[in-house]
């Protein structure tokens, strides 16, 4: 029994290795060559694509991953069955159900895996993907150790502010607008030429100030030297902080960042889809898996070649599931956790169909 399990894991490990090394290679190349008139119009040195795409590659590996074990499990079953090994295990006494029942569990130490890995590293390395990026191709928004460069926040209760240059050290704004808006109308603009923290009174202080207010249709103007603007979600911390999107954010940074938004009466639906999709994606992997062991136990007969073709066309169905929840889940026509898990849901169900058609 232990020769089986053997047999199978090395199967469909070396299968899985070279899935993910011939998908990394062709994204890469792929993307390198849309994007290589950026690095060299922008006069970027030679190390900055090749950090670049090293720090693409942990993200580009949990993505593809998903195809890559759906062909390992294509091809180590479909083999199975076309050399009948799977009758004679059945003839020797031992159920032909064992392989499938050896890959779901390798599959699944796989999947913890990948959510290990898309909690730890892809989250700092696609940070650092996009610091490099804004650093050589767009050149905004950039950080460095003591200034902060377009920054803009949402601070709950319809406020925004909008900062030209932050100097984290002096911690001192300059070219800062603070709009307030009721709805869709903006009832509030207060535009200074520097903003400024004060740690003993806990205030920010605007100074060289214009403010316009809006109320029942009028308009007043107003000019202060200073003045001192209570911001209790916003701290120096937080403005230096560089924004993160969703993908650079681990489990517990998003979870954090949706509960600052509650208490900021922020909507929150599109973090929270994304918050459940951080568990939802990396467990494709392992229905993903079933799916394809039942399928190729039913009727897979067939070489590499047609299994490839076979695991993209299902894996663009179950990404278009995917996607297809994750984007009613914005709308909110499906409530997050929903949205996250459909794809899953759904082929979760077809797996048992499979394998309660196969026969063992």
């Amino acid at each position: 029994m232990r020769i089986l399990d053997r047999y199978v894991s090395r199967t469909f490990l070396l299968v899985l290795f070279g899935a993910i090394v011939a998908f990394v290679a062709v994204f890469v190349i792929a993307n390198l060559t849309e994007r290589v008139e950026d690095f060299i119009d922008r006069d970027a040195p030679l190390i900055a694509p090749v950090l670049y795409y090293l720090y693409y590659i942990p993200y580009i590996t949990v993505l593809t991953l998903p195809i890559a074990m759906l062909l390992s499990s294509l091809a180590t079953i479909g083999g199975l069955v076309r050399s009948n090994e799977l009758l004679a295990l059945k003839a020797s006494g031992i159920s032909s159900f064992h392989p499938i029942r050896t890959i779901a569990i390798l599959s699944l130490f796989v999947t913890l895996g990948a959510f290990a890995v898309g909690e730890t590293v892809v989250p700092r390395t696609n940070e650092a993907k996009e610091m490099i990026w804004n650093r050589y191709i767009t050149k905004s928004g950039s950080v460095s150790r003591t200034s902060i460069i377009n920054r803009t926040l949402d601070l709950g209760e319809g406020r925004m502010l909008f900062v030209k240059r932050y100097n984290t050290t002096e911690q001192q704004a300059l070219d800062v607008t603070l709009a307030e808006s009721s709805g869709i109308h903006v009832r509030r603009l207060l535009q200074a030429q520097r903003m400024r923290y004060l740690e003993d009174e806990l205030l920010w202080q605007f100074d060289t100030a214009t403010e316009r207010i809006w109320d029942d249709g009028k308009e007043t103007f107003l000019e202060h030297r200073s003045l001192k603007e209570d911001l209790p979600h916003l701290s120096p911390a937080e403005l230096a902080a560089r924004r993160k999107e969703p993908e650079e954010m681990d489990y517990a940074e998003l979870h954090d960042y949706v509960k600052r938004g509650l208490a900021r009466g922020r909507d929150v639906t599109r973090a929270l889809v994304d918050l459940h999709m951080k568990v939802s994606l990396p467990f494709a992997n392992f229905i993903i898996v079933l799916f394809g062991t039942a399928l190729a136990a039913v009727r897979m007969r067939t070489g590499l070649a047609v299994g490839f073709t076979a695991s993209v066309f299902i894996c663009f169905f179950y990404y278009g599931f995917m996607e297809t929840g994750r984007a009613f889940g914005y709308n909110g026509d499906l409530p997050p956790l929903m949205a996250a898990w459909i794809g899953n849901l759904t082929f979760g169900f077809l797996s048992i169909y499979f394998l309660r058609r196969a026969r063992f």
